[in-house]
């Protein structure tokens, strides 16, 4: 079997490793189908998934599995873990609960477990096992249908009712798996389905969240093909099992209007009908804030909060911190909500950024609430090793139910998120943010480009990412030419890798220089600015950072660095040696030295980055200001 599913390769100790790693996944989740049985095993559990997640992830590195091989396994893996009972969740015992008192006529938002009224199921071993027996229910009502379903054939004091859910449960997660192999490579259907911490939530503890991934993945799947109304009816039904969806809404309504709302709207309320009542709210609200109010679990940014405040002030902060948290994140809604219809983000990433925020703001965080973000991440075909991070850790947090160490655990899992999160995305918000300041570039400078004279010419000397270049190509209309000593060029206009010394082209080649915070990293500032001005024609123009007191040009010369070696993945390092900083006059009195006059002065930015910008001519041809072409 395995030489079926693991690829040959021409390296023999990769393909010993691929074997090893297969098998060693293997064990361990035929292992935690015996081990997990009980409570007290949370420690080997938690070996078992660590284990296991190293194989995972090795196969998943370097196993080149065939998609067939991928579903196969993915469900030999939930075979093997579906007969283990609710050891480290009790969360199953409330499904069968409720399903019962649906049997029963009765409404599962209408009373608590603990009213005498239930007398007579108070009897059944559910009862026993039940947390939060003075709350309502508070699983939404597509959820309650599957609890119903499940408990059609109960009996009494064993734990078929169970069984039947998870089977329902684990049906619903397989269909997602397969639809979500209808839109990924195989990789990264193995990346969620052979997961040993997906693999313990879902086929191990039964959880809900199975049910709400079939839903999710019906709604990105149809609103690719343009079916927003159906996808919205979809999306409807997975708030319905999980609550958290129906936040997603607005990201339809962005992409298909009102026609993507109103289908969904009308299936929401014809479930919400099944169990309306003028009890229901009052009771699930006040259960809903016992969760929100009271509990706290595995929620690294609360709990960092939480003891910077007690730290600072002797005293609990959790009761204001929670609510403050909530509204964060409630206001934060409008902006996201905001920012995906302009940067027109794809519905999974959207989902995905959303549930990441309500996660990192949220008081309680069970290791199963993963599920969510590591099956959306894998939809996208993306790396996150965030949430991977952040699963398996969170699977040690179980440790808590039999005294083991718990909050190393959620250190670990938080600062470890927070560190590989940084890793995948700060890149990407730094170029964005690259990408903004250079338009704030080139506002300062915008006045100072001729008018009127046909089609500039332009070199950005010193481009680094090139931006500022682009702005002038797409405002203007210029030709741009970028050039630096380093090759960090981000567009697609033409770049030139200098080397120190003369500029290699002839006397005014170009209408217009830019020296962008340039001057200060060259080894010889005044040739530079001298072969900047034989090689235009009309004017150069200086932005540079300026400072007025030591202590200011310290800072800026750290701020410089540390600046630069970030945006340059250290290719920078050799111009750190070169930095010299000079005042507004100081530079004023070298151009003079260099034949140029500044025409016009500006300044730009405040405090520690000061700027002061100079547009310069050569002194032989220099006008007055009145006569500056604007």
């Amino acid at each position: 079997m395995i030489s079926v599913i693991v690829r040959k390769s021409p390296n023999r100790w990769l393909t010993i490793w691929q074997l090893v790693a297969h098998v060693g996944l293997c064990a361990a989740v035929l292992t935690l189908g015996f081990v997990a049985v009980d409570r007290s095993h949370v420690p080997l559990i938690f070996g078992l998934v660590v284990f296991g997640s190293v194989c995972w992830i090795v196969c998943w590195r370097w196993g080149n599995f065939d998609l067939k091989a991928v579903i196969l396994y993915a469900l030999l893996f939930r075979l093997a873990l579906i007969g283990l009972p609710p050891s480290v969740s009790d969360d199953a015992y409330r499904y069968v609960w409720d399903g019962l008192v649906q049997q029963n006529d009765g409404n599962p938002y209408r009373l608590a477990p603990e009213d005498v009224i239930f007398s007579d199921l108070q009897q059944d071993i559910t009862f026993k096992e039940l947390n939060s027996k003075a709350y309502v229910s508070v699983y939404p009502p597509v959820s309650q249908l599957i609890f119903r379903l499940g408990t059609a054939w109960h009996t009494p004091d064993n734990l078929r009712s169970y069984y039947l859910i998870k089977g329902v449960l684990l049906l619903a997660e397989l269909l997602a798996i397969f639809l979500l192999a209808r839109i990924v490579s195989s990789g990264f259907v193995l990346l969620y389905a052979w997961s040993p911490v997906v693999l313990l939530e879902t086929a191990g503890q039964a959880h809900t969240e199975s049910a709400a991934l079939l839903a999710l993945i019906l709604v990105i799947s149809l609103a690719r093909r343009g079916y927003g109304g159906w996808a919205s009816s979809f999306l409807a039904i997975a708030g319905w099992v999980k609550l958290l969806p129906f936040l997603f809404f607005p990201f339809l309504w962005s992409r298909f209007g009102w026609r993507s709302v109103w289908p969904g709207g009308i299936v929401a309320v014809l479930l919400a009908l099944l169990f309306a009542a003028p009890y229901v709210l009052n009771n699930v609200a006040g259960s809903l804030d016992l969760y929100a109010r009271l509990f706290e679990f595995n929620a690294g940014p609360y709990y960092g909060m939480k003891a910077v405040m007690q730290w600072f002030t002797g005293e609990d902060w959790s009761k204001q911190i929670g609510p403050f948290l909530r509204l964060v994140f409630l206001v934060s809604l409008p902006v996201l909500y905001f920012v995906s219809a302009r940067r027109r983000w794809p519905l999974a990433q959207a989902m995905l950024i959303t549930t990441g925020f309500y996660l990192v703001l949220a008081t309680t965080v069970h290791p199963w609430y993963l599920l969510i973000p590591l099956f959306l991440v894998a939809s996208l075909q993306a790396y996150g090793w965030h949430w991977v991070w952040l699963g398996v850790c969170s699977a040690g947090t179980y440790l808590l139910y039999v005294g083991g160490p718990y909050w190393i655990f959620v250190i670990a899992g938080w600062l470890g998120w927070g560190i590989l999160g940084a890793i995948r995305y700060a890149p990407k918000f730094l170029q964005g943010a690259m990408r903004w300041r250079a338009k704030q570039k080139f506002r300062k400078i915008n006045p100072f480009f001729p008018r009127n004279s046909g089609i500039l010419t332009v070199l950005d000397l010193g481009c680094a990412e090139g931006y500022v270049g682009k702005c002038i190509r797409d405002r203007l209309g210029a030709r741009v030419l970028l050039a630096d000593v380093v090759a960090m060029n981000r567009t697609e206009l033409p770049h030139v890798l200098l080397q120190p010394g003369v500029l290699p082209w002839s006397n005014g080649h170009f209408d217009i220089i830019l020296l962008y915070f340039v001057l200060h990293h060259a080894e010889d500032p005044e040739m530079l600015i001298r072969e900047a001005m034989r090689v235009c024609t009309r004017r150069v123009i200086v932005v540079e950072s300026v400072y007025t007191t030591p202590v200011q040009l310290k800072l800026l010369t750290v701020l410089d660095k540390l600046a630069n070696r970030l945006r340059s993945y250290g290719r920078m390092n050799l111009q750190e040696g070169a930095l010299r900083f000079r005042t507004s006059q100081e530079w004023s009195t070298l151009f003079q030295k260099c034949d140029a006059r500044s025409i016009a002065e500006f300044k730009t930015g405040i405090g520690p980055f000061a700027g002061a910008g100079f547009v310069l001519e050569p002194h032989l041809t220099v006008r007055s200001n009145a006569n500056i072409e604007k």
